[in-house]
């Protein structure tokens, strides 16, 4: 620890393609086309559980989503439209950068099958709730 009270800072490097995979697929009560599946190589978690960083891909189709987290994604390879419920509509294809915020209601789909890299930041729980 440092004279200021902050933990001294970490750098590492993050292996993509040793990490782990495991299947993705939406809840089939989310799909809305498509039979979309893939696969999710989360490849950092934070000490305290909330933040990520990794890869997911999946293939055509859509379904509905509802964001608590936030999200910065680069999109890889493939074509991704975000539809908000309040019809704001939001596309990125290869080397596009999304921002999801929390809140976020919607449709997630995926015009083509996709590869993106990602970073999460949970939501910090309320202050004072149980």
């Amino acid at each position: 620890m440092c004279c200021c009270g902050y933990s001294p800072v970490t750098a590492r490097r993050i292996q993509i393609e040793t990490a782990h995979a495991e299947d993705f697929a939406p809840a089939s009560d989310r799909v809305v086309r498509g039979s979309p599946r893939g696969e999710t190589r989360n490849a950092y978690e934070s000490a305290d559980g909330r933040k990520y960083f990794g890869e997911w891909s999946c293939g055509e189709g859509a379904w509905r989503v509802s964001y608590s987290e936030w999200e910065y994604c680069r999109i890889l390879e493939g074509q991704v439209r975000l539809t908000g419920d309040d019809g704001t509509v939001v596309e990125a294809g290869p080397d596009g950068n999304l921002v999801i915020e929390p809140g976020f209601e919607g449709m997630w789909e995926n015009l083509t099958p996709v590869r993106k890299l990602y970073v999460i930041d949970l939501a910090s729980p309320a202050v004072g709730t149980d």
